[in-house]
């Protein structure tokens, strides 16, 4: 069952194979902050707020340009950012 990283219920990356490959891409991307509970507790991973993973569909095929980024992925990240700017705004 493939898995994506969603923002505020948007897909915003590829659909993974698994949970732990969309963990590694959050992590690559600086959304993933460690927190410890205590001394004797190993800290846990957690998403910056906002985010999730979440099970999805798989992508479909598509070409990519000379970026390496396939459109999909440009309009998900464009769309995180728009989202992503107004909760900022709003929590100000």
């Amino acid at each position: 069952m493939p898995y994506a990283l969603f923002s505020n219920s948007i897909k915003v990356s590829k659909a993974f194979p698994n949970k732990s490959d969309v963990w590694q891409h959050a992590a690559e991307s600086g959304l993933v902050m460690e927190v410890g509970l205590g001394e004797e507790d190993p800290p846990r991973r957690l998403l910056d707020m906002g985010y999730a993973i979440h099970a999805c569909a798989a992508d479909p095929i598509e070409k990519s340009d000379a970026t390496g980024l396939r459109e999909n992925d440009m309009c998900q990240m464009i769309t995180a950012c728009q989202l992503n700017q107004r909760s900022a705004a709003a929590a100000s």
